[in-house]
């Protein structure tokens, strides 16, 4: 790390952020990705049933490990107010709605309700509202660090639209792991599965490329940009290990494993969902890592702004106690 950053860097939102980040795109991704393999019949009913089995829990994970960030659970009390000023009083309406209706549409598939069969007008609407909650909760994770004003590489348009593929991503990963031990008959679902997984990674392929593009061609995202690259974890385990690795498995999946047995398609799917769910992670946790005040630069001469410490207190062991 450069050492002249120092000060520079934001440090309030750390691993428990990244882990809530994550568990809500987890959440969203897999309840969108349920619902709309719930119109395409009975082949893909696994699929739907282990997101909606999974799109709730995780939202709610991943909501305790914001409050426990909070560190004071009354302070969410306080979220859901000034919706006309705060992306974190739209973004608590907007989950509260999307955690509502897939209960609700978990409730009435349990009942024996499906999107593909007759009587489903009702369930038609909750599974529409629930896709459009859902995209809502999965871009407010890229909005609530786009509305940060004092850190120009979260500043962009382009974070929710990543925030929003990597959610479908991981969240369509998570499926595929929870279908595994509950796969029974003919393996096309799974082949189905992996297509579907490949054409998301490659679309987030295509999203961060853009992002990291448009955040080296402005000069005050520059260092940012430069210090994701320079990242290890970030090149190796996201780059390489949570994109490209999961996109020649799923393509191998989808595409060159029709004559395969299910166990074979199963192991390539698992490796490949694994990686996958690990590459999210890592993204959130280096996108806020990597968050910075920004450097001016002015008539040849570099400016930058720093966090001001706090003072130290006594009880911190830097001072001798009074």
């Amino acid at each position: 790390m450069d050492p002249k950053a120092n000060g520079q860097l934001q440090h309030y939102w750390a691993w428990l952020i990244a882990v809530y980040l994550f568990l809500g795109g987890i959440g969203g991704g897999a309840y969108t990705i349920a619902a709309i393999n719930g119109f395409l019949g009975n082949e893909m009913e696994l699929s739907t049933r282990v997101g909606l089995w999974i799109g709730f829990p995780a939202l709610l994970i991943g909501c305790l490990c914001l409050l426990a960030d909070l560190g004071s659970p009354t302070r969410a009390v306080l979220a859901g107010v000034k919706v006309r000023t705060s992306w974190i009083a739209r973004g608590t309406w907007v989950i509260s709605a999307f955690m509502l209706l897939s209960l609700i549409h978990l409730a009435l598939f349990l009942a024996g309700y499906r999107l593909s069969g007759d009587g489903s007008g009702v369930l038609t609407i909750v599974a529409v509202l629930g896709i459009l909650t859902a995209v809502g909760t999965m871009a407010y994770t890229g909005l609530l660090l786009s509305a940060a004003k004092g850190m120009p590489f979260w500043r962009s348009g382009m974070v929710p639209v990543v925030f929003v593929v990597s959610a479908l991503v991981t969240g369509h990963c998570s499926i595929m792991l929870g279908m595994l031990p509950f796969h029974e008959g003919p393996p096309g679902a799974l082949q189905t599965m992996g297509i579907e997984a490949a054409s998301l990674v490659a679309l987030e392929v295509l999203a961060i490329a853009l992002y990291l593009y448009s955040a080296f061609k402005v000069a005050e995202t520059l260092e940012s940009t430069r210090r994701i690259l320079s990242n290890k974890t970030f090149v190796l385990g996201y780059f390489v290990l949570g994109l490209a690795a999961p996109l020649a498995l799923m393509l191998r999946l989808g595409l060159g494993m029709g004559g395969s047995t299910i166990t074979q398609q199963a192991a390539v799917s698992a490796v490949g969902a694994v990686l996958g769910l690990a590459g999210g992670l890592i993204l959130r946790w280096a996108v806020l890592k990597t968050g910075a005040l920004p450097t001016w630069h002015i008539a040849g001469c570099e400016f930058r702004r720093v966090s001001r410490p706090k003072a130290p207190k006594p009880s911190m062991g830097l001072l001798p106690p009074s």
